[in-house]
């Protein structure tokens, strides 16, 4: 009983650090995270599709919304990958499906509108 006991609390201790570290290092990244952010995203385009690469869209879908060539999206989204601001979803369970790594607007960075399709008529 009492190694469970010690085994809990040194699993908290390592949360706790783990925890710490996270919180620290978010701190110290955020202005390289921002420029970073900052001069990827340097077209209204670019930053309305990494804002709808949320895991659960395909290619398909965004260039739909945000009225960017699916060609764009999958080159883009590779590209962030590789920068490390976008990371392979496993949990939507599709194969190649693509995640944000950030909030843009954790950053102060405006999302645009989406594109009006006419659709409603005007």
């Amino acid at each position: 009983m009492a190694e469970t006991g010690l085994e809990t609390q040194l699993l908290e201790q390592i949360a706790s650090s783990l925890h710490e570290l996270v919180r620290l290092t978010r701190a110290t990244s955020y202005s390289a995270i921002k420029d970073l952010l900052q001069a990827t995203l340097d077209t209204e385009g670019k930053v309305l599709v990494y804002h709808l690469l949320d895991g659960t869209r395909g290619t398909k879908d965004i260039q739909d919304l945000s009225g960017v060539n699916a060609r764009y999206v999958s080159e883009w989204g590779r590209e962030w990958e590789r920068l490390g601001i976008v990371e392979l979803n496993t949990a939507s369970g599709i194969r190649g499906r693509r995640q944000r790594s950030f909030d843009l607007a954790m950053f102060g960075i405006p999302i645009p509108d989406l594109p009006d399709d006419g659709a409603d008529g005007s």
